[in-house]
């Protein structure tokens, strides 16, 4: 392994005012790929500010979506938002509830992080679009059994199913799962 003052990619890292950073990222992307990578921390403030930005630049631009195993501009905006709710971001959390029913993101990330470790066929971009249509059935008045059903017909057996529907029931407080990388 090379001394990292051999190496100016490593050493090269701007920290911009109000706390954001943007600096090379050692670990890969996702298992098996070897492509360089950029990690960008902000502040859940502006995460949340940086979510809308991308959500209508990709609406004034109307980008479609991509591939299925590449996620969208849309889906990466909703995915900084998410985690800024979770996080406990003000304008996401208002954000969040205003668009999103009664399912808080913690839930959504919740269930999807079941869905991460039970059924790894599904691509995240799936994921994501199947708890989050679930959740949006449960704001309906008979919708919990549509919920359920989507989640049965998108899992494998019922133990995921019903794993992923307790997640979208229960608060943020009371849940079990690790909500950290539900994304990848």
């Amino acid at each position: 392994m090379a001394d990292s003052i051999d190496d100016p990619v490593r050493r090269f890292r701007v920290e911009l005012d109000g706390g954001a950073v943007v600096e090379p990222d050692e670990g890969p992307l996702a298992v098996g790929e070897a492509l360089p990578v950029v990690a960008i921390r902000l502040p859940a403030a502006r995460a949340h500010s940086l979510a809308h930005l991308l959500a209508d630049w990709a609406a004034a631009f109307r980008l479609v979506p991509d591939r299925g195993d590449k996620p969208s501009t849309y889906a990466l905006s909703r995915a900084i938002e998410d985690v800024a709710a979770a996080l406990g971001e003000r304008g996401a959390v208002v954000c969040a509830s205003r668009a999103r029913g009664s399912v808080p993101a913690e839930q959504r990330l919740a269930a999807v992080a079941v869905l991460r470790d039970r059924e790894p066929a599904l691509s995240p971009l799936q994921r994501i679009a199947v708890i989050d249509a679930a959740a949006r059935w449960m704001d309906e008045d008979t919708g919990d059994e549509l919920a359920y059903a989507l989640l049965s017909a998108a899992c494998s057996s019922d133990v995921a199913t019903s794993q992923a529907y307790v997640e979208l029931l229960t608060p943020a407080s009371n849940t079990g799962t690790n909500n950290e990388e539900v994304w990848g």
